[in-house]
């Protein structure tokens, strides 16, 4: 299950809600098509019962706990089966270059290195952001109600905060870790962290696990490209209008 959030126009007004991943390709806007189901089913006030058991926030669901992630699987399942049949709308789930993915986790909880020092939790950014630094790509680990983990995203430190990806992934993800810009390419397998003992984790926490040792980049040019990615998302990143050299920050 993917997990994430974005955000779109509707007329003046802008949607921004959790959203699931359909095998389409299209976004799942998962608390409108629960308020759908529970109103085929006869319940009162479907959209107030919507938003209790399937808000449209990722941190509220992780407080939610692993109930909570259970019903987003079972929406985003009825999503699944609706969209195979061709009738799902696209008010309930639009096509993704209709809307802005934004980092998964837009506001964490808190917001950790693997060493315990906190990062700005207050400046996260995701796709499509600018680079500040030379990219140390690496996944961080979401808190869920309870102290386990809901799931894991793509991430990287930059600029005294991170950039978290735009989809959480709720299982151990599976192949490397790319880091592409140009020529140049890098790769880790993920099972390097597997058996990585983590610690308790407050619910819409985002601790980054430690990053892996990866030959870094020489320096990037002025805009250019730079993919961070695994089988389940590649991240999309530009270095700023000045480049970035391995001596000047």
């Amino acid at each position: 299950m993917l997990l994430g959030t974005a955000a779109w126009a509707e007329g003046p007004l802008e949607r921004r809600t959790l959203v699931g991943r359909l095998a389409s390709g299209r976004l799942a806007d998962l608390n409108r098509i629960e308020a759908m189901r529970l109103r085929k089913l006869g319940e009162g006030d479907p959209e107030r019962l919507a938003e209790a058991l399937m808000p449209g926030s990722l941190r509220r669901l992780l407080e939610g706990g692993a109930r909570a992630l259970a019903r987003a699987k079972q929406t985003l399942a009825y999503a699944e089966k609706w969209d195979r049949r061709g009738t799902l709308p696209e008010s309930l789930a639009p096509l993704p270059e209709s809307v802005n993915l934004l980092p998964c986790l837009p506001r964490p909880a808190a917001l950790h290195r693997a060493d315990g020092t906190a990062l700005d939790r207050f400046q996260v950014r995701g796709p499509g952001a600018e680079l500040m630094e030379l990219p140390r790509p690496g996944l961080a680990v979401l808190g869920l109600a309870g102290g386990g983990a809901a799931g894991f995203c793509l991430a990287l430190e930059d600029g005294g905060s991170v950039l978290l990806g735009a989809w959480m992934v709720d299982a151990w993800p599976e192949g490397s870790l790319e880091l592409r810009a140009g020529a140049a390419r890098r790769s880790t397998p993920l099972g390097a962290w597997e058996g990585l003992e983590l610690p308790t984790l407050r619910p819409g926490e985002a601790l980054l696990l430690p990053v892996p040792k990866l030959k870094p980049l020489q320096e990037l040019l002025p805009g250019a490209e730079v993919l961070v990615g695994t089988a389940f998302e590649t991240l999309i990143l530009r270095a700023g209008p000045e480049g970035i050299h391995p001596t000047v920050h």
